[in-house]
């Protein structure tokens, strides 16, 4: 009923339907996926499922009837390209999502309120807060872009759900360096790990992927892919960093030896032994605001922290320099405060110079 055959490399679908008038037309569809072993079983699948789809009465077009579990396995194909984090982060959302969805259910069944389903599971039954819930609907909504671009649904039914806007948290230095202090006489790879953070501000899937065949000592720079903007960028070797990097430098390989967060569970139980709450990112917003407390440009600091939009990197600013007008208004009531006190100082004495005088008399 319907055949797998392979064009310029990618393997496509054939078969016949009949259309709403009893018409036969011949479908060919691609199926994105290169003309390998492993697609070809991934393809004779679908194919499998295709034909037992055909069978039945109400079967219109391939696109309109692709289970969810499919439509999944082919838009994590087209995502290879994507770092390691996006990936878990899909897969994750996935993983929820086919908790509320079955996974042979087909797309075109999904409705929003299947939608508005998942959105309760993530908010009442898993308990998560607002931006988690916003990142996976965020993610949620890439992949049904995707389908409507494939034409697997007519239009977009996942809505965007705002993130809350949270205060900018950074460690002070006498906390940072308790952390460093503990870490230092516990385990020196956590030490590094956390240090490197401090001296660069770097994402911590940034840090993860980090190797050292991408630091070049001679020309004193650092190479880096940004994973949220796929760019490869550069971070100076500056002189404290290279003196840092060159204590425990090696000829090739990762430079830290963790492969997700999973990996950095340390951090945690480190805030636990000290008594503190700060999470591993606020070592980033930390090194921001120290950048914009210096004086930095706004432009430099927006290339050393590698913001794609200047609008990210001016929240810094607009938090510092909202503590240094307090600073300064606070300055003016104190000010005030001392001349108020002084005059009242001065008439007291001279009314006691005063009383003086009329005593003499």
């Amino acid at each position: 009923m319907a055949s797998i055959y392979s064009k310029k490399g990618i393997l496509y679908l054939k078969y016949y339907e009949e259309d709403e008038y009893g018409q036969r037309r011949n479908v060919q569809y691609s199926l994105h996926l290169k003309d390998t072993r492993e697609n070809r079983k991934l393809a004779r699948k679908i194919k499998t499922e295709l034909e037992g789809e055909l069978i039945k009465p109400n079967y219109r077009y391939l696109q309109h009837t692709i289970t969810l579990s499919h439509a999944i396995k082919l838009f994590m194909k087209s995502k290879e390209s994507t770092s390691k984090s996006t990936k878990r982060l899909y897969r994750t959302m996935f993983t929820h999502l086919t908790d509320v969805i079955p996974v042979k259910t087909t797309v075109n069944k999904i409705k929003k309120e299947d939608i508005l389903r998942f959105e309760k599971y993530l908010r009442e039954d898993l308990g998560l807060k607002q931006n988690s819930i916003a990142s996976y609907f965020r993610h949620l909504k890439a992949f049904w872009n995707w389908l409507v671009s494939e034409k697997y649904y007519a239009e977009n039914i996942v809505k965007r759900i705002k993130t809350e806007d949270k205060p900018i948290v950074i460690i002070p230095d006498h906390d940072l360096e308790r952390i460093l202090n503990y870490l230092h006489g516990k385990n020196m790879n956590q030490y590094r790990f956390v240090k490197f953070l401090q001296l660069t501000g770097m994402r911590i899937g940034e840090a993860t992927e980090l190797r050292w065949e991408w630091v070049n000592f001679d020309r004193r720079r650092i190479v880096l892919k940004n994973i949220k903007g796929k760019r490869v960028e550069e971070f100076p070797l500056y002189p404290k960093l290279w003196q840092f990097m060159n204590s425990f430098k090696k000829n090739s390989g990762v430079i830290f030896n963790y492969k997700n967060t999973d990996s950095l569970k340390f951090w945690r139980r480190a805030m636990n032994k000290l008594n503190m709450d700060y999470k591993m990112h606020s070592i980033r917003k930390t090194f921001a605001t120290k950048l914009v407390d210096k004086n930095i440009s706004i432009f430099d600091a927006m290339k050393l922290l590698r913001h794609r939009k200047v609008s990210t990197t001016i929240k810094y600013y607009t938090a510092v320099d909202l503590e240094r007008i307090g600073n300064e208004v606070n300055n003016v009531y104190e000010i005030g405060e001392l001349k108020r006190n002084e005059n009242q100082e001065k008439e007291r004495m001279k009314n006691n110079n005063d009383t003086k005088i009329y005593n003499i008399k």
